[in-house]
């Protein structure tokens, strides 16, 4: 019912994408599978593997490569050493060493008719400080569609999201820092995949108003936000 209710928020649709010779998901895992599309044609495919802290990457020559997960400041990042995956806000991008091999945006995006364009803004299949996205398996699905405006300097406060939280911002620049010093900055047309159940502050670090467009997926009597307490 939760993964329906996902569709209807087109700018932040998930649509988990499975190559050939990549084997990723199913039944005791904790797999999520996502593919990216260069400028020029090339697809990566990636098996984001919660449970083994890794990648399993199909680069465009064939070649499956797995990488670590490793210390990123923002984003999700996996690295041997030599070799480094980092998907930050949709877009992957491959290294071997300094160099930078291949770099795509989601493979998938939605087709309509003559006259209509779309561009998928996001498309992930974890959070903002990595962890894999899961949705509500109980109670009464609500979904609730909010307008948040920030003025210059200020901040959101210590919160959390106990169900998944994602946003668009229309206008502005925001910082957003998670527990233990993280910071991850969003500016204008960024989409956001917010953090679940992790406390975060949000702060305006611009001149101008920050507008945001925010989507609950959440359930019916539990809180969308959850303040942290104060000493």
């Amino acid at each position: 019912m939760y993964r329906k209710l996902s569709a209807l928020i087109v700018l932040l649709v998930l649509l988990p994408v499975q190559a050939a010779g990549l084997t990723c998901g199913g039944p005791g895992t904790q797999q999520a599978p996502t593919a990216y599309a260069a400028a020029g044609g090339e697809k990566l495919a990636a098996c984001f593997d919660l449970k083994a802290k890794n990648v399993a990457l199909q680069l465009p020559d064939g070649r499956i490569v797995t990488l670590p997960a490793a210390v990123s400041a923002s984003g999700a990042r996996y690295s041997n050493g030599r070799e480094t995956f980092w998907e930050h806000q949709g877009t992957g991008r491959y290294f071997v060493g300094d160099r930078l091999v291949f770099e795509g945006r989601p493979a998938t995006e939605a087709a309509y008719d003559t006259g209509v364009t779309s561009r998928v803004l996001t498309q992930t299949s974890v959070t903002g400080n990595g962890r894999q996205i899961v949705y509500p398996a109980a109670g009464q699905a609500e979904v609730t569609a909010m307008s948040v405006d920030i003025a210059p300097g200020a901040e959101t406060g210590w919160h959390k999201h106990p169900i998944p939280v994602y946003a668009y911002v229309l206008a502005g620049e925001l910082a957003v820092e998670l527990e233990g010093g993280r910071k991850l900055p969003f500016k204008t047309g960024d989409a956001i995949i917010e953090v679940v159940d992790t406390f975060h502050n949000g702060r305006n670090t611009g001149k101008e108003k920050v507008r945001l467009v925010v989507f609950y997926l959440g359930v019916k009597g539990t809180p969308n936000v959850i303040k942290k307490a104060t000493p």
